[in-house]
């Protein structure tokens, strides 16, 4: 029996099966690996609470105590966390204390750094803390759960403010997730959390953004029940496109601070839309279904015409992307990315090269299929050469689209 890994209910239903497909950041050192471990990748839904989850857990120390994935890649990102700062910077009291969870490589909290403000990030990945570390970001190579908050709030280290961007949704114990930030957080302090929110994803087939290393899929009802039954108080929402659709949360302590609200009306809008109902999944599939069978008569037809297709982003959702609708070699050439740890390496599943994006002028691509389109507009200008000289992007959700 399956059980709700926030409220434990039994009543938890298969929404989204996807099938085997490879781990999605699990790059390869060759074309010609036998054998390549695939796993289950199934969303259920809890009928209660309606939180969405993945049946089956890969461990996380498989998953992230060597991670490919650097945030400051990313201007939007960059961009993103610069202007939140930004903006809260004001409402800080004296000598604050920051603390990020999944801080990756140091991209937000520079920010306070440059400002002279206390740090700490916290992150798993050995490779990427030693590169904050090495860029003057106090970071503890270490996995953020309840055990390691009360040793830091026992050192005195409770925080002002907590960020955590893109990591609750990564963590298979959610409930020491949360319980950890009620500890480590002060009386009058504030979480910041960005997760992607459910129901964009489901509006607008963002199935990509499924892969094992996102357990959780949130909407608000469930991030509300979660946040409460642990002595936290989800007060205000911020609503930003960035991954497609984001939650920004803020999180306090009960009567810290003023509830806005846009909370509840989110929770009631979520149940008017059906998020919580089966049938809206079946629907789901059935669009599903039509948008691989358009995407591959696209690229077929690109080939048969005598194009070149590369796929632009050697990113997560491009894994489940690539092997879910089965685009492989015998579409694409090759694929590019601007990360310079990924070149040279294989995609998981297709193993397909991955090269600079300077390789789309150099070997003369008529296409490129975008599977990064959570950062479409930043990656169009990075690659004007690109579609000045006649390139065209390929967007492939929620509807498959011409770019450039």
């Amino acid at each position: 029996m399956f059980n709700c890994r926030a409220c434990e209910s039994s009543n938890v239903n298969s929404i989204i099966p996807l099938g085997k497909l490879p781990l999605a950041n699990a790059l390869l050192h060759s074309a010609t690996v036998a054998d390549e471990p695939r796993h289950n990748l199934e969303v259920m839904l809890c009928s209660d609470c309606g939180l969405a989850q993945l049946r089956d857990l890969i461990d996380p120390a498989e998953l992230f105590t060597d991670y490919v994935y650097f945030s400051s890649n990313s201007d939007t990102m960059l961009k993103s966390v610069a202007e939140l700062v930004e903006s809260i910077i004001p409402e800080l009291p004296d000598d604050p204390f920051i603390i990020e969870i999944a801080s990756n490589d140091g991209y937000l909290l520079k920010n306070y750094v440059q400002r002279n403000l206390r740090v700490l990030g916290i992150d798993p990945a050995q490779n990427i803390a030693k590169v904050a570390n090495e860029r003057g970001i106090n970071t503890l190579c270490d996995f953020f759960g309840e055990e390691l908050a009360l040793k830091l709030a026992a050192n005195g280290q409770q925080a002002d403010v907590i960020h955590a961007n893109n990591v609750m949704a990564h963590v298979p114990d959610i409930n020491g997730f949360i319980k950890g930030i009620t500890h480590l957080l002060k009386p009058k302090g504030m979480a910041i959390i960005e997760v992607p929110y459910f129901r964009d994803l489901i509006e607008h087939l963002e199935f990509d953004t499924i892969y094992h290393e996102h357990v959780f899929y949130f909407a608000v009802k469930p991030l509300q029940i979660a946040f409460a039954q642990h002595g936290l108080e989800l007060y205000d929402i911020h609503k930003i496109a960035i991954h497609g659709g984001t939650l920004r949360l803020f999180v306090g302590h009960p009567g810290m601070h003023q509830v806005q609200p846009i909370v509840a009306t989110m929770v009631a809008d979520e149940t008017t839309a059906q998020l919580f109902g089966l049938e809206t999944y079946s629907r789901f599939g059935e669009k599903l279904a039509g948008l691989k069978q358009e995407l591959l008569k696209m690229l077929a037809a690109i080939k048969a015409s005598g194009g070149k297709i590369a796929a632009y982003g050697a990113s997560a959702k491009g894994t489940t992307l690539l092997n879910y609708f089965g685009i492989d070699k015998q579409y694409l050439d090759f694929v590019v990315d601007r990360s310079t740890v990924k070149q040279g390496l294989f995609t998981p599943g297709t193993q397909i090269q991955i090269r600079s994006p300077q390789s789309l002028l150099t070997e003369k691509s008529t296409h490129a299929l975008l599977l990064v389109w959570n950062f479409a507009e930043e990656i169009m200008l990075q690659q004007l050469d690109f579609t000045n000289n006649g390139g065209k992007f390929i967007l492939p959700l929620p509807v498959v689209r011409i770019a450039g």
